[in-house]
């Protein structure tokens, strides 16, 4: 066997969804005890069950991790995310998303059936730069959440996400200007 073919095997791949959903100047964020010291903070989402659609998906996880009934909408970008110090290579599809109810009684989000979700609430835009610790996973919310659809970025490549030399992330966000 080849070392490409023996490469191309050990990669495990994962198609995930996650969804943004706005409130008043806030985001909604869920907290996931995955066993480090503290919770690690995400958009809610996961990853597609076999046979199933993004959208449909993300209504799903949405119901699972927040309690609250939504409907998908468009794509707004799209998160390429490998590590070769672990093997993972992680496809995410990022939404919009909007409640079925026109409004919110905030707090009503809660976790209802996923046991990996401690936490699940509504922060500032400014408070997510603090709470998210991943540059795949933050440097292109933190982005659409300031620039919005004059984003003209829609597709993020990170080829090692396992950096332990990245910067924490900031708001406003500058690192679209650098990575661009």
């Amino acid at each position: 066997m080849s070392e490409e073919t023996k490469e191309l095997q050990s990669w495990q791949r994962f198609n995930v969804v996650q969804g943004i959903l706005t409130y008043q100047g806030q985001i909604l964020l869920v907290g996931n005890d995955y066993g480090y010291e503290n919770l690690t903070w995400s958009l809610p989402g996961g990853r597609l069950e076999p046979g199933e659609q993004h959208p449909t998906a993300l209504v799903r996880e949405f119901q699972e991790e927040t309690g609250l009934t939504v409907i998908s909408g468009e794509m707004l970008y799209l998160v390429d995310a490998r590590s070769q110090l672990d093997w993972r290579h992680y496809i995410t599809a990022v939404f919009s998303m909007r409640p079925l109810t026109e409004s919110l009684n905030l707090p009503l989000v809660n976790c209802t059936s996923d046991a990996t979700v401690k936490q699940v609430r509504f922060v500032p835009f400014s408070e997510a730069a603090t709470l998210l610790r991943s540059p795949s996973l933050g440097e292109p919310l933190l982005n659409y959440l300031y620039y919005g659809n004059a984003l003209e970025r829609r597709y993020w490549a990170y080829p090692e996400y396992l950096r332990a030399d990245w910067l924490p992330l900031e708001w406003p966000p500058s690192s679209y200007l650098q990575i661009g």
